[in-house]
């Protein structure tokens, strides 16, 4: 840690710090006589002691300063920094040789105050003293009057500060009393006049780097278009421009004249002897400067100055928020309309303008693309004609030859029911036949014309019945009525088991020639129209896709999962060997250009309708 020693410390003699030591030492009010006083008293006690400083912590704490020396400041001072860093960092009473100074010897010990070091002491003595321990026992007791020194000033130092603090805190509550501003501001010149005996205080608010006065203390009213007025706008924004504390004093006979023009007319405006000026600062800009003036020879003192910079860094919230909570519609919409235009348009904020100039390109997008707009729906394909193998008569099933899927040819059997009963049948009505045939030949044979009535009925029913029994033999096989596909029906699980008369057994889809139903949502079966075309992509057939047109459009609606849909149905454009019944896809139907914004949006806007019909707006 680095120990500079100022040239000016310690010009007087060494006799002149012996002779009256102690009274100077009761008599000290300064800190650096204090301290000299007790140096020289050291000194007289060791004559061995060929130099000494007592050195303090510095203002911002990062380095120690000499606050006295003997016998006088000179560079030699300097080779004693290395004790005092040992000591420092070690925080006890270090003896070490002098560097490149054979014979003599550094002593430095750390100064302690509240449990922390504030200061230090450090002496080059005379090698030949026989015994250093006297001269280490003195500044063990005698640092006690250098801690008491140093800690008295740190508790001054914050006596001071406490009461900066109370007094700035209170002067800010004085802005947030009241509920109007205009009053807030009015109270608190008249606050800071009683509290730096000013002659007048002005407080002036900045807008669009202009300035308005609004308030002075001591006047409830005033014209604003009054000369002085004027002034202290003037002044007001001369420390606007520059940003910066300015202070303004009435020149004396011969000085030079003012820096500060619109300060040094103020003084002469009003008339006081020294007048001071602080912009209140909010986020980097100027919202409001306060001006105090004075009147009785007196200038504003360094602490008074810290003390305004201090309240103005706690009032430029208070400003800024109650000045904006005040504004009315107008003047918040033109606010935030300002902004709004500075932060896009300005040099700053580019990831704004960056989403605003994305934000625009959208919109345009969205107002003026057009794109193609397209229905999806569930699609579905279906043979253009289909027809129901059926059990022609009651019986039992005796066989199953094919099932859903299968590829059959005309004529080919699917099925066949059990013909036993039907042969028996049969033959039982072959014999009644036969029976009635001979009678009706005796009962000719007789010329029996009642007879020949009776068994004529009764050979004709018989021979019915017998043709009814050989129509249902000729139908005991189920055959396939034109080249198609299986689309439903598989009987190989039951064999054997009863059919009634009608029963559908199969279905049957002709090849390649199919017919397309799309289900189309209600909410956009209104823009559908026959005619249009449309393409599909099929669930096993992603890599094909097909082409179709609208056929017809059924008026009928069907509920499914909770939505109403309805059937449209389409015809391919060119026939695909590769599509079968059943198969289900998506279909999209072409309507024609939209705009991006209308195809993305209007399901949303229909919607919204829809509920605000219902709600009665």
């Amino acid at each position: 840690m680095s120990t500079p020693i100022p040239s000016g410390i310690g010009d007087t003699p060494p006799q002149a710090l012996v002779v009256g030591a102690w009274e100077r030492f009761l008599a000290a009010r300064t800190s650096d006589t204090f301290c000299a006083a007790w140096l020289a008293l050291i000194r007289e006690k060791f004559p061995a002691v060929r130099q000494a400083a007592v050195l303090i912590e510095s203002a911002d704490g990062q380095s120690f300063v000499p606050i006295a020396v003997w016998p006088r400041a000179n560079a030699d001072m300097a080779r004693m920094g290395a004790a005092v860093q040992r000591a420092l960092g070690e925080r006890r009473i270090v003896l070490v040789p002098a560097d490149e100074q054979p014979g003599l010897l550094h002593v430095a010990l750390p100064v302690s105050a509240n449990e922390r070091i504030v200061g230090a002491v450090v002496l080059e003595v005379a090698a030949e003293a026989k015994d250093a321990n006297p001269l280490l026992r003195e500044l063990h007791w005698g640092s006690a009057w250098l801690s008491n020194l140093l800690g008295k000033r740190e508790l001054d130092a914050a006596t001071a500060a406490n009461a900066r603090s109370i007094g700035i805190l209170e002067t800010v509550a004085v802005a947030l009393r009241h509920r109007h501003f205009q009053q807030a501001l009015f109270e608190l010149s008249n606050e800071l006049r009683q509290r730096f005996d000013c002659s007048r205080v002005a407080i002036g608010l900045v807008h669009a780097a202009r300035v308005k006065l609004a308030a002075l203390s001591e006047a409830a009213t005033f014209e604003k278009s009054s000369p002085m007025v004027q002034a202290y706008v003037d002044a007001m924004g001369e420390t606007c421009d520059l940003a910066q504390v300015i202070e303004a004093f009435r020149p004396e006979e011969g000085s030079p004249p003012e820096t500060y023009r619109a300060h040094a007319t103020l003084l002469q405006r009003v008339g006081s002897d020294a007048l001071i000026s602080l912009p209140v600062s909010h986020q980097a800009q100027t919202i409001a400067v306060i001006t105090l003036e004075r009147g009785n020879g007196q200038r504003f003192s360094d602490a008074e100055r810290q003390w305004l910079e201090a309240f103005a860094a706690l009032f430029s919230p208070v400003v800024a928020q109650r000045r904006d909570a005040e504004r009315n519609s107008l003047r918040r919409l033109a606010d935030e309309s300002s902004r709004f235009w500075g932060a896009l348009l300005g040099p700053r904020h580019l990831l704004w303008k960056m989403g605003g100039l994305l934000t625009l390109l959208l919109l345009a997008l969205l107002v003026w693309l057009p794109v193609p707009y397209r229905i999806s729906a569930k699609t579905v394909t279906e043979g253009s004609v289909q027809r129901v193998a059926a059990a022609p008569f009651e019986g039992y099933l005796a066989a199953g030859f094919v099932r859903a899927g299968d590829v059959v040819d005309k004529g080919q059997a699917l099925a066949k029911l059990d013909d036993h009963d039907l042969l028996v049948e049969r033959a039982k009505w072959t014999s009644e036949r036969d029976q009635y045939d001979n009678k009706l030949r005796e009962a000719m044979a007789n010329h029996d014309l009642t007879a020949i009535q009776v068994i004529g009925a009764q050979l004709n029913e018989a021979q019915a019945q017998l043709n009814l029994t050989d129509d249902k033999l000729a139908r005991v096989k189920i055959v396939a009525p034109y080249d198609g596909v299986i689309v439903t029906g598989d009987l190989s699980q039951q064999i054997g088991t009863p059919v009634e008369a009608g029963k559908k057994l199969f279905e049957i889809a002709p090849l390649h020639s199919y017919r397309i139903i799309l289900e189309v949502d209600e909410r956009d079966i209104g823009q559908v129209r026959t005619g249009q075309q449309g393409r599909l992509l099929m669930s096993g057939l992603t890599d094909h896709p097909m082409y179709f047109s609208i056929a017809r459009i059924m008026p009928v609606a069907t509920a499914q999962d909770g939505k109403n849909f309805y059937r449209v149905e389409a015809k391919l454009t060119h026939e695909s060997t590769l599509l079968l019944p059943g198969m289900e896809g998506v279909g999209k139907v072409d309507i024609g250009k939209r705009k991006l914004g209308w195809v993305l949006l209007h399901s949303l806007f229909d919607w919204i309708r829809l509920k605000l019909w219902n709600w009665g707006l």
